[in-house]
């Protein structure tokens, strides 16, 4: 916000904020005391919101990590894309056999029902991409029963990845989705109310300013405050 930084910090970016605790979670060296500080990365992992330990930890069940939940939160959260509400005759995944090899046997079955198949090939290369970072965040090369994680997978628009690192690379390419994603969250939060199908030119109007500007932070927080939506609500 203060730097007017661009909002392509959020998906991917070469620095984050820790204090001591949260330092060791990240494998940090040589930081010490309670208080946060920004630093310089040099682990590329790490970078963004996809490798803070809050949002890690706020989509894993406590134990362990759901690729499906982890997959949904990014449709939401991030692409403003949520996924349609599960066939109520489709029995759910087990939320307790995370680290079971067949993770990825599992839900490539759950996808042979053809009423799972569209959803789940959206959701769940997203989740396997951030199966690396352990239920709050701390980075693995295996699970418990030490079989090695792969986090590869490909998009539904074509791009592949092999790794977070490749996954935030490839989801740059969906930037202007992510864009219009965060500006609609914003204005909704700024305006305390559900964004509707009216405010659809409003929204335009900001994304096209922004595009002008330089797609910074700050300039959307002003957007979304100067807009006669926010104004007249």
């Amino acid at each position: 916000m203060d730097e007017n930084l661009s909002l392509d910090c959020f998906l991917d970016s070469n620095f984050t904020f820790v204090n001591e605790p949260l330092a060791e979670i990240y494998g940090i060296k040589d930081i010490t005391g309670d208080q946060f500080r920004r630093i310089e990365l040099a682990d590329p992992r790490r970078g963004g919101l996809l490798g803070q330990a809050s949002v890690l930890t706020v989509t894993a069940n406590g134990v362990d990590t759901s690729p499906v939940i982890r997959g949904v939160w990014l449709l939401e959260n991030l692409l403003g894309t949520p996924p349609s509400p599960p066939p109520p005759d489709v029995e759910p995944l087990d939320p307790d056999v995370r680290g079971a090899k067949s993770i990825r046997d599992q839900l490539t079955k759950h996808r042979d029902n053809q009423a799972c198949y569209e959803c789940h090939r959206k959701i769940d290369p997203l989740g396997f991409a951030l199966e690396n970072f352990d239920a709050i965040g701390q980075w693995r090369v295996n699970y418990d029963n030490r079989v090695e994680i792969d986090a590869s997978g490909e998009l539904s628009s074509g791009e592949s990845f092999n790794d977070i690192v490749e996954f935030k690379n490839a989801l740059q390419s969906k930037k202007a989705t992510f864009a219009r994603a965060l500006t609609k969250k914003m204005l909704s939060y700024a305006l305390g109310r559900r964004i509707e199908i009216t405010d659809r030119p409003e929204v335009d109007r900001i994304l096209s300013s922004l595009e002008e500007d330089g797609d910074g932070f700050k300039d959307l927080v002003w957007q979304v405050v100067s807009s006669d939506t926010f104004a007249s609500p």
